[in-house]
């Protein structure tokens, strides 16, 4: 990757998200909507999975300043580089990106779960692929 480093993002991160002003704010050279293959979920704990399947998932492609920007990411996402993918909560992979026109972006970033672990989280999926509760006192209870 570039030393510019390209990440998808589809919850919390998203422009308008809860860790925006945090993590991105200053720190994010563009953002622009987005979508990737794949099945978006939502986690009780307050916050989205994305996983591999074959519908869209929504989010936007972030271009960030330096590689900085994205090791406070991984912190965020519980990755560690080098860690066993058990041990990690997501994965950070590379992953085709397309324009909502349906246009290659081309490969960037992004964090997955395994279906394993949402699954024990008691993921539901969100049928949309498009996460839009940004605030975790706000999101629905899940059964």
């Amino acid at each position: 990757m570039s030393d510019q480093p390209k990440v998808f993002v589809y919850g919390t991160l998203k422009p308008g998200g809860y860790y925006w002003p945090r993590f991105c704010e200053g720190r994010v050279v563009s953002a622009i909507p987005a979508r990737v293959k794949g099945q978006l979920f939502a986690l009780p704990a307050g916050y989205p999975a994305l996983t591999h399947g074959d519908g869209w998932t929504h989010g936007y492609l972030l271009t960030l300043k330096d590689a900085a920007v994205l090791a406070g990411f991984d912190s965020l996402e519980g990755y560690e580089v080098g860690r066993r993918s058990e041990d990690n909560e997501y994965d950070r992979v590379e992953i085709d990106v397309y324009w909502e026109d349906g246009g290659i972006a081309g490969r960037s970033w992004t964090y997955m779960m395994s279906i394993d672990r949402i699954n024990a989280l008691k993921g539901v999926l969100i049928s949309n692929g498009e996460w839009d509760v940004d605030d975790p006192d706000e999101i629905p209870a899940l059964n």
